[in-house]
């Protein structure tokens, strides 16, 4: 396999963090709007009193299909974040960055918490389950804002062990090498 296929080499790689940077700033984005459509529903919608006491499947079925706008719309982009987070697990996977791994994962699980936080707000309006979302909704951003900072560091590792020297820098900064004065002695 050459370096210039599509499969491998440093080209692939680039791209690979590319798209799982993108997808996280996305993933961010879209929280972001998710967690402003939440408050507003939750100080400002009515719920429907027919869906108290209903089912996880069912509550969210009704707030889609017969809520108020803002919590059809929450709703929504709830499930498609479901599709979101697991896209930026498959694409830190490929891109063979293990932390953006596990930071997606545990993103990705913030965000089924919330999800199904959410389907039991509608059906119970308890502060307990708005909660749930909100600290859900926090945990997930954390995921994907340490993902955005991840790749920065791991290129700076692989930059220094190919050129032979130890990068103790911070992401963005000079490696300490890069830090001596002439004359220093360092």
């Amino acid at each position: 396999m050459s370096q210039n296929s599509p499969r491998g080499g440093p080209g692939a790689t680039a791209r690979r963090a590319k798209g799982l940077r993108a997808s996280s700033f996305a993933a961010v984005v879209m929280l972001l709007t998710e967690f402003g459509l939440g408050i507003w529903v939750n100080l400002y919608a009515r719920l429907p009193a027919s869906d108290h006491g209903k089912g996880v499947l069912a509550a969210f079925a009704d707030a889609v299909a017969s809520g108020p706008v803002a919590l059809a719309l929450h709703a929504i982009l709830g499930s498609l974040l479901l599709l979101a987070a697991i896209t930026v697990v498959a694409r830190a996977a490929l891109a063979r960055e293990t932390a953006s791994v596990v930071a997606g994962a545990a993103a990705l699980a913030a965000i089924v918490t919330a999800w199904l936080s959410g389907a039991r707000f509608v059906g119970d309006a308890s502060s307990g389950t708005s909660f749930g979302m909100a600290v859900a909704t926090t945990i997930a951003i954390l995921g994907y804002v340490t993902i955005l900072f991840l790749p920065a560091q791991a290129r700076n590792a692989q930059a220094s062990h190919h050129s032979g020297r130890a990068n103790v820098g911070l992401p963005g900064l000079p490696a300490q090498a890069d830090r001596t004065r002439p004359g220093d002695g360092r």
